[in-house]
């Protein structure tokens, strides 16, 4: 049995779990605005840093948007931004990776 097309557009959040990173996340979130599929918003989940994360992330504005919580570990902050997230799929990036471009396009075509 196959299955109808969906009418709707499909909203995917990236969730980027982040802790003392302010010069390695700009990288992830950089890789994940460059996609050739673009994602609907980027939620980078503070776990509690001391360092200056809160404004690097901050600047940047729409799509992204910056959630911070007490240090919980990384496991706590990706529930935070799943709870955060307003997406039908989540997909995930720790904040000292990168996606190549064609990550999502390839990944939602499946």
């Amino acid at each position: 049995m196959a299955l109808a097309p969906s009418t709707t557009t499909s909203i995917i959040s990236v969730i980027i779990p982040t802790y003392n990173r302010s010069e390695r996340v700009t990288r992830a979130i950089d890789s994940v605005l460059a996609q050739t599929r673009p994602v609907d918003e980027i939620i980078v989940v503070d776990d509690g840093s001391t360092d200056d994360t809160a404004q690097v992330v901050q600047a940047y504005g729409p799509p992204v948007r910056y959630v911070h919580q007490e240090n919980a570990g990384p496991a706590a902050a990706r529930n935070r931004g799943i709870t955060e997230a307003r997406g039908t799929w989540i997909a995930f990036l720790d904040s000292d990776d990168r996606w190549l471009p064609d990550k999502m396009a390839r990944q939602m075509a499946v």
